[in-house]
């Protein structure tokens, strides 16, 4: 049994039928689950391009982000949901997004008139990024102009595609009619995500309220993207400037992205009938009180990435145009905590992973 995600970007059942391009290519990859520092390695294995799919693009890896999302996957944390199955013998390589040159075109992909063999993409879903080379689907694939750095191009759709999910399940948890103006409430505003739902819903009309957790993030955040509140939870009044700044509106939507009893806390904060959306679990994921729902009628929904699978193709054509627009728009919500070489991976997931990190943490491969 598969994950979604890796469902998503599996080779086509054709061949091309191209002559063989035979090389020697390196990946990091694990056999089972558990922790990196345990279960990961870097093996040499041959790339076989004649086992490109017809609706693939064989794809050389310039950089990738490590997410969360990630090391959850890979350690089979429960915040990852299910995963496949590793069968005995065989071997996974992490990594769902990056951004790289295609090498070779599968011969349905060649027709897709927006892409040609030498041109630098950005990629997502694309199961296997933290090898130097990967397989994907044509249509999993946005052409990256060249004002458009590597390491803003390699995190922007998978982060912009959450927010854009994120803000949608927000409009829909909305009562009728929708009287503007529309608050909404976040916490870990400072993060990837949460700098780009901002600006998402900035763009919409939308007027967001923002917390961190610390007042150093919260001036880093007024300097990176200035306008909306924002408060430190770290204040024992800040859920009195969170209705201050609301000027008596309701408040019906709160993002949550640490888990836990800040679910507990967001939950007192909005009004009666409103919701608490989480999609990540920053925190300890633990402690969570249901109860701390019932007195405001609180209702807890739980948004993920996977549901952007089930989209129309041409809405999932939408989102990338929105990840494209942002990151040559707003180049700076896009922060890169750190970029590590192919062989210090190791030491690239610790950064993820250490207190007080900023920025995408980004692993490159040689040129």
């Amino acid at each position: 049994m598969k994950t979604r995600i890796e469902e998503s970007s599996d080779v086509g059942r054709g061949r091309s039928m191209r002559s063989p391009m035979q090389t020697e290519c390196r990946a990091i990859v694990q056999s089972e689950y558990g922790a990196p520092e345990k279960v990961l390695r870097i093996v040499k294995r041959p790339l076989k391009s004649e086992e490109l799919g017809v609706d693939d693009a064989l794809i050389k890896v310039i950089a990738r982000p490590i997410h969360h999302g990630d090391i959850q996957i890979l350690s089979a944390l429960p915040q990852a949901g299910p995963v496949a199955p590793i069968p005995e013998g065989t071997e996974r390589i992490p990594g769902f997004e990056g951004v790289g040159t295609i090498l070779r075109l599968g011969t349905n992909a060649k027709a897709a008139t927006r892409l040609s063999e030498g041109q630098r993409v950005a990629c997502f879903p694309a199961a296997g990024t933290w090898g130097e080379y990967v397989a994907v689907r044509y249509n999993s694939l946005l052409a990256v102009p060249n004002e458009l750095s590597d390491p803003i191009a390699a995190q922007m759709l998978i982060n912009t595609i959450t927010a854009s999910v994120l803000i949608k399940a927000g409009h829909n948890s909305l009562r009728t009619p929708i009287t503007p103006p529309v608050h909404i409430l976040q916490n870990a505003a400072a993060s990837g995500v949460g700098r780009l739902l901002t600006q998402v819903a900035l763009d919409r009309g939308v007027r967001p309220i923002r917390l961190v957790r610390s007042h150093q993030s919260l001036e880093k955040l007024q300097t990176v993207l200035p306008g909306p509140p924002t408060y430190s939870t770290s204040d024992s009044n800040w859920k009195e400037q969170v209705r201050e700044a609301l000027g008596g509106r309701r408040l019906e939507v709160a993002f949550d992205a640490i888990g836990g009893r800040a679910i507990d806390e967001l939950a007192s904060v909005v009004d009666d009938g409103g919701t608490v959306i989480n999609y990540g679990s920053l925190g300890s994921n633990t402690s969570t009180n249901i109860y701390s729902l019932i007195p405001n009628n609180i209702a807890l929904r739980s948004v993920a990435i996977m549901s952007w699978f089930r989209l129309a193709q041409d809405e999932k054509q939408d989102d990338f145009g929105l990840a494209l627009s942002l990151a040559t728009n707003h180049p700076e919500l896009f922060e890169v905590g750190h970029e590590y070489d192919f062989a210090d991976f190791q030491k690239a997931i610790q950064h993820v992973s250490s207190p007080g990190k900023t920025g995408i943490v980004l692993l490159r491969s040689p040129v």
